[in-house]
């Protein structure tokens, strides 16, 4: 007999939290902190979660996030006990449960307190029964919404990817064919870019070519290079405010240092870029912490 975890095979990622989910379901809505997860075009799960403020007691914390949820999604919960053998692993997180109900639809959840990073955050389950079954407790057990190290993981619409914890994201775009996620930490920015068909996109020019017809703003030549996907090209250039400003000594503070590089991911099928825009010197170790480090 297969385990419920053997049937957690999709990893899923973003803005902090992670989780494991079944194969066959995939995300229907996405924001900075909410994902609406589905099956069939039918919902599944969501997953809503906050900071906490700086000053704050748990109920009180608890009390007012739930009363945030039932007046914004039009539910009302009911506080249930933890299910029959439930047994959590991770000693950061502490688990509230509860049953909700809307005008058209019912289920169970949990709200989840990380003692560690003080993230709040609620999980629940789109289903007529009265009970947890033993899927939805193990996708409950996978989830985490810090990691170990001093990195953020993303992974979604296979998107697999790192930042460093710094970097906040910014804004993001998941267009047919072209995804833009854009990260910034005081005067640096960061943006992940994703292009695909890789295969089709390439047929009929080659990786430099690309770029230069996809991002105008790219200066002078590249690189080549090896990263950990095989062969990339990499521009390092200053951008000054001015299209002559190099030629005015006074306006160099302003100036902008850029590295980008690109190369072709080819299990997933796409075309990857990291672009760092920073405001005092190239950091080529940005580029290396994030999707498409050396090896």
């Amino acid at each position: 007999m297969h385990s419920q975890e053997e049937f957690l095979q999709k990893k899923f990622a973003w803005n902090s939290i992670s989780l494991r989910l079944p194969m066959s379901w995939e995300i229907d809505s996405l924001d900075k902190d909410h994902v609406i997860i589905g099956e069939d075009t039918q919902p599944r799960m969501e997953i809503k979660w906050t900071d906490s403020p700086e000053k704050f007691t748990l109920e009180k914390y608890l009390k007012n996030f739930i009363a945030q949820i039932q007046k914004k999604i039009k539910i009302k919960i009911y506080e249930r006990p933890a299910p029959g053998s439930f047994k959590q692993t991770n000693q950061d997180l502490e688990f509230f449960f509860f049953s909700w109900e809307s005008a058209s639809s019912s289920g169970r959840g949990s709200l989840i307190f990380c003692s560690h990073c003080k993230k709040l955050s609620l999980i629940r389950f789109f289903s007529k029964s009265k009970t947890f079954d033993a899927l939805q407790k193990s996708i409950l057990l996978s989830y985490k919404d810090h990691s170990n190290d001093d990195h953020i993981y993303w992974r979604v619409f296979g998107l697999h990817f790192s930042t460093p914890h710094r970097f906040n994201m910014t804004d993001y775009s998941f267009k047919p064919g072209c995804y833009i996620l854009n990260f910034d930490h005081k005067k640096t920015k960061l943006t992940i870019f994703s292009w695909g068909p890789a295969l089709f996109l390439l047929s009929k020019t080659n990786l430099t070519t690309f770029a230069t017809q996809r991002l105008s703003q790219l200066q002078g030549f590249a690189k080549s290079g090896v990263c950990k996907y095989g062969d990339c090209f990499q521009w390092n250039y200053r951008q000054g405010i001015l299209k002559n400003s190099h030629t005015l000594p006074f306006l160099n503070r302003y100036s902008r240092y850029i590295v980008f590089r690109i190369c072709q991911e080819k299990t997933s099928n796409r075309i990857i870029g990291v672009m760092v825009d920073s405001r005092k010197k190239f950091k080529h170790d940005l580029i290396k912490e994030s999707i498409i480090g050396d090896i």
